[in-house]
């Protein structure tokens, strides 16, 4: 009878324990060293567009189609190097090593690959957030345009979030804009806590897209992912989002009505 019930007893207390387990989210990379970051996006989609005889046959002029199929497929690989973190600095540094385009717009081909592996981009801490200190200068305004524009993961803004136990979320916002083109979007992110095991911490991902007001395309969607957040050392390991994206622009003579799927992923691999 007393075996049984210190059995119990050690279950309870095993069950409570784990229950109770908690992570601190902070997100920043390692300190003091050198890492890659593998990021890649991969859309697949299809667009019509609907317009008057003469839009349409100006389409057919240039080669296109007013049904068309769509593939972008983009790799970069970047690699950093970082110093001592504290309260007030973290300086890190990095370049692209290698940067991939595979690109097929209703038959049209396009593929690129380059790197700009002497050109070095400085980063610090600002206002609590890592941010872009010192931006690419090549001395080609197309080149540094282009290295500029690229993503930079560092410039998400993740919350810090204290105590988190099993169940628990919190929401991010990602904002995707073109100035040019006039248009912009933003995803609300749901962060759901899955799974705590040694030192890695697993998120499921919900994704809700949204039109900026003000955007002359408008675009709605939703998607599901999944992270891996290294809570010792606070920087995500691994993340992997599918968004499906309805977009439709409506001018006066024409209009486009897109549906994409984005294939997103993003893998932080520290070197030996």
């Amino acid at each position: 009878m007393k075996n049984i019930l210190l059995f119990i007893f050690i279950i309870s207390i095993y069950s409570f324990t784990y229950a109770q387990e908690t992570i601190n989210f902070e997100f920043s990379y390692p300190e003091n060293s050198n890492f890659i970051v593998e990021q890649h996006t991969d859309t697949f989609g299809t667009m019509k567009i609907t317009g008057t005889p003469k839009e349409i046959e100006g389409l057919k002029k240039v080669g296109y189609n007013s049904n068309r199929k769509l593939k972008y497929l983009m790799t970069f690989t970047s690699n950093y190097e970082t110093g001592k973190r504290t309260e007030e600095s973290f300086p890190f540094s990095f370049y692209y090593a290698n940067i991939a385009l595979d690109i097929d717009s209703d038959g049209k081909k396009q593929q690129k690959e380059t790197g700009f592996p002497s050109v070095i981009l400085k980063g610090n801490i600002i206002a609590g957030k890592p941010r872009l200190t010192q931006p690419a200068n090549t001395g080609s305004s197309e080149h540094d345009k282009f290295i500029n524009a690229l993503p930079k993961y560092f410039e998400i803004d993740f919350p810090k979030v204290s105590g988190m136990k099993i169940g628990d979320s919190f929401i991010t916002k990602r904002i995707t804009e073109n100035k040019s083109s006039e248009f912009s979007f933003f995803g609300d992110l749901k962060y759901t806590l899955t799974k705590i095991e040694g030192a890695l911490a697993y998120f499921s991902i919900e994704i809700i897209v949204k039109s900026d007001a003000n955007s002359h395309i408008k675009s709605s969607g939703k998607g599901k992912g999944e992270m891996i957040y290294n809570f010792k050392e606070k920087f995500i390991q691994f993340e992997k989002m599918t968004t499906t994206l309805d977009s439709e622009q409506d001018n006066k003579t024409f209009k486009i009505a897109a549906h994409n799927t984005i294939i997103s992923s993003y893998e932080l691999k520290i070197q030996k």
